[in-house]
């Protein structure tokens, strides 16, 4: 996105007008006041941080900013915009900002880019990581060449997280490889810990199958980029087949060539987890996301896959919102003992954006360059327990927080190693919403192979990827307008 040339000073004088959040509706383009409405998806950061940092956006700037933090954006995003809405900054998940921007329908965000940022030397671009960037261009409507259209909203860190408590008292150590992520498992079996308060005794893992099975893509991702190496999981994600063509794009998911090491990473998977309940708590494979979170802060299990919105949600349903025992995130244990330590940004596709019939366009911008400030990115980290916004916080001083939340500095680490992602601007990832990569059709294999472990072994997996991906391939394209 783009920045107005304006320079954000915390020295601005207040006038005494300050944020409000959680008011319930919109007023974008009813009058002529300058004023922020913002609407900011739940999802698992909470509204503290986005009440903190407006509040400190007026009292730098006067600007009164109202938000809204609810899960029904996506609902009806795609009206609002159409039609205007209410808001002047939508922040989430899932936007299909590209489609958008191709209608015309949101703000031309290149000032914002060019922009200055408050204690920083460079501009807004220079806030933000290279790929922040690419990923955040296209053409849109009645444009000659590619223009911002979005902001990334977050960076993720994702994989397993760790009772820190558990693995000291016992003397676990944490795993760096796979091979030693399995060991530890038949450790933590063979202890038969006992649960406080239960006849049951700790297991290795606590998931849910029926809400949340995608969560094991996190550590998924990350052998399968190990495995490939950064150049084949680029080539992959480009779409286009042997030829240098998308006609024969669907040959990026042939388990015999080029996906071959995506299903060496799900079956890694599939030997750890499908294939040995007794790893998981107890039908696993149907538990919904309160009940592992449940388990999991019970100390029924050592571990749980989440993403950096993990201590927040886990720290919501534990008495008094605060967990008994110290978390953090684990380096994923590492497909091969030379392979390098790697993180795959989750979330890293979520977008702030401007509709372009929003009356404070210009004022949107400033409140996007105020988060790439160190205050609003360190206030983001702290009330979101240890998310960390899209921008680069490589001089942004957190160790008070890292002192006192291991939680925090894990994440932090975890994003301070080799990061990737699979978001792209190509039009068949937009066109074709939750039909391609990674998981063709949107169809997940997590939950099944635990029900049925002999019936989703990677072979029979891999073939039905490849399937899947063969026979809807035509019609991807020509959704995508890419039909030769």
């Amino acid at each position: 996105m783009k920045k107005t040339n304006l320079v954000i000073l915390s020295g601005v004088a207040v006038l005494g007008m300050l944020a409000s959040c959680g008011g319930g509706g919109g007023n974008s383009g009813k009058s002529g006041e300058q004023e922020l409405w913002i609407c900011v998806y739940d999802g698992g950061y909470g509204n503290k941080w986005i009440e903190d940092v407006s509040k400190k956006f007026t009292e730098a700037t006067g600007i009164p900013v109202h938000c809204d933090v609810d899960t029904s954006i996506l609902d009806r995003i795609e009206s609002a915009l159409k039609n205007g809405g209410d808001y002047d900054i939508y922040m989430s998940h899932g936007i299909n900002w590209q489609s958008y921007a191709a209608s015309g329908w949101l703000a031309n965000l290149d000032d914002l880019y060019t922009s200055k940022v408050e204690g920083f030397e460079g501009t807004f671009a220079d806030r933000l990581s290279d790929e922040a960037r690419s990923i955040s261009k296209i053409t849109g409507k009645g444009d000659t060449e590619e223009h911002y259209y979005k902001v990334c909203y977050t960076q993720g860190a994702g994989g397993l997280i760790y009772n820190m408590d558990m693995f000291e008292e016992n003397g676990w150590e944490v795993p760096k490889t796979y091979d030693e992520l399995k060991t530890l498992c038949q450790t933590i079996l063979d202890a038969e810990v006992e649960v406080e308060g239960s006849r049951e005794t700790v297991v290795p893992f606590a998931w849910s199958g029926k809400d949340r099975q995608y969560y094991w893509d996190y550590p998924v991702f990350e052998w399968w980029y190990q495995l490939a190496g950064k150049e084949k999981v680029e080539t992959v994600t480009k779409y286009l087949g042997p030829t240098g063509k998308y006609a024969d794009g669907y040959e990026m998911y042939n388990p015999d060539s080029y996906y071959k090491e995506f299903i060496q990473a799900y079956d890694m998977w599939w030997d750890l987890i499908a294939n040995n309940s007794n790893n998981s708590i107890k039908s696993s494979y149907a538990a919904t996301l309160g009940s592992a979170q449940s388990a999991f802060v019970n100390g029924k299990a050592a571990m749980i896959p989440y993403a950096q919105w993990g201590k927040y949600e886990l720290s919501q349903i534990a008495d008094d919102e605060t967990l008994a025992f110290d978390i953090a995130m684990m380096p994923t244990p590492k497909a091969t003992a030379t392979a390098p330590d790697c993180n795959y940004m989750v979330g890293y596709g979520d977008s702030m954006i401007v509709p372009a019939k929003s009356s404070q366009i210009e004022n949107a911008k400033k409140f996007l360059n105020f988060m790439a400030t160190a205050e609003a990115c360190r206030t983001f980290v702290e009330d979101s327990n240890g998310a960390f916004l899209a921008f680069d916080y490589s001089n942004v001083d957190l160790s008070e927080l890292e002192a006192k939340d291991t939680f925090t500095k894990s994440v932090h680490e975890k994003l301070s190693s080799e990061c990737f992602g699979l978001s792209s601007t190509n039009p068949i990832t937009y066109r074709t919403v939750n039909c391609v990569m990674p998981w063709p059709n949107n169809v997940y294999y997590y939950q099944e192979a635990c029900s049925k472990p002999s019936e989703n072994s990677g072979a029979t997996v891999g073939a039905e990827v490849y399937k899947i991906a063969k026979q809807n391939w035509p019609t991807w394209l020509s959704n995508s307008n890419l039909s030769d």
